[in-house]
């Protein structure tokens, strides 16, 4: 017989456990168990599968018995198909709508609207299928397939929707479909920065109130969401400096939870004091309208790189950032003090914007092969 066990998920003071039920002499489930989370759970092809079955014991033992049929059914040979129990059936959308509220509440706001908007598009994708269940191994690469055929990055976009959907499948404890996808290789593209003569042309087409972000954006190389919340009272113009800190009242955690502080030259100094404040709006550089739209300053740098003809695919606001990293390095800037300025975690993070030096290459020119 095949061997498929049932536990429960409780709260305990290290966080949250899966144990085994009580049973009394007979082997019988106690009838004082309770409702509350179950699972059921078995091995296939060597790996440890879960899945949610219901919330009562009862709900939990038919479930049992269920996958011990389909696991010795596959076990002689036979194909049948997993059913879905339509008087416990889960509400897609409302299982979506659970795992969002998670993700709002220990994330940013960028990483929600992130998964709100790709769990929008696949719940849209597998229509009709409404329970989470019901989705497929299949369902999950067709949906990437199509996000490929966007334009979508493999390495990069579609690494991060895959992980999206695995997230979800995982918290849960549905049998994780994602599992059975090809798993996409991660990568990241070298940072390419921005040249002289394109950053030219890019501030010129600048009104005052650009002209003063994106000065601030290329000194600093600050990430969109701190540019965002950045209050005039973060900026210390006299001295030249920035501070990057928590703003709980936007909602505003620094990445890696890592405040810092990031200096600039007095010419970058002189361009925002000499903009006029927003009355009664902390904001330096606050949307119009809504005082905290995201999507504002990226909106804007293509818009501007468009008006001055260069290719506006390529220019976001990570480019000053990239543009900002490589630029102080190669000033000769030490890349400890690179890192610390950027708020990055990981020394080889802060690494990748490092390029061979031209005396590196003039001397590798000089040797010779012997031949």
């Amino acid at each position: 017989m095949a061997r498929v066990n049932i536990l429960k998920r409780v709260t305990t003071a290290e966080g949250w456990r899966n144990i085994a039920l009580r049973r009394d002499a007979r082997k019988r489930i106690k009838s004082s168990v309770g409702s509350g989370r179950y699972i059921i759970e078995w091995r296939e092809d060597g790996r440890r599968q879960r899945q949610a079955p219901g919330i009562t014991p009862a709900e939990a033992v038919e479930a049992q018995k269920q996958k011990r049929l389909e696991l010795e059914a596959r076990m002689s040979g036979l194909k049948i198909e997993e059913p879905i129990d339509t008087e416990a059936a889960i509400s897609l959308n409302s299982a979506i709508a659970e795992f969002i509220k998670d993700i709002r509440t220990f994330r940013k706001p960028l990483t929600t609207q992130k998964y709100d908007h790709i769990w929008g598009l696949f719940s849209e994708h597998v229509a009709p299928k409404s329970d989470p269940r019901a989705v497929t191994a299949d369902d999950i690469k067709a949906f990437l397939a199509w996000r490929k055929s966007k334009g979508f990055d493999p390495g990069t976009t579609l690494y991060t929707d895959r992980l999206i959907l695995h997230n979800f499948f995982n918290r849960f404890n549905f049998r994780n479909p994602v599992k059975d996808a090809p798993r996409l290789t991660k990568f990241r593209k070298h940072p390419i920065a921005c040249t002289e003569e394109d950053l030219k042309k890019f501030f010129a087409a600048c009104d005052p109130w650009d002209k003063a972000f994106f000065a601030l954006t290329l000194a600093t190389g600050l990430r969109r969401g701190e540019l965002q919340t950045l209050h005039w009272a973060d900026l210390d113009l006299a001295r030249g400096r920035v501070h990057v800190r928590a703003k709980p009242q936007d909602d505003f955690l620094p990445k890696d939870w890592e405040q810092r502080t990031v200096p600039f030259s007095q010419e970058v100094a002189d361009i925002p004091r000499k903009r006029p404040r927003v009355a009664n709006c902390p904001l330096v550089f606050p949307s119009p309208k809504s005082h905290l739209n995201y999507r504002y300053l990226h909106d804007r740098c293509k818009q501007i790189a468009k008006k001055t003809g260069l290719d506006e695919k390529e220019w976001h606001l990570h480019k000053f950032r990239d543009t900002a990293a490589t630029r102080w390095l190669r000033a000769g800037i030490d890349v400890r003090t690179v890192q610390s300025w950027l708020g990055h975690e990981s020394l080889a993070t802060t690494q990748k914007y490092l390029e061979p030096s031209q005396e590196t290459q003039e001397q590798l020119d000089k040797m010779k092969l012997p031949i």
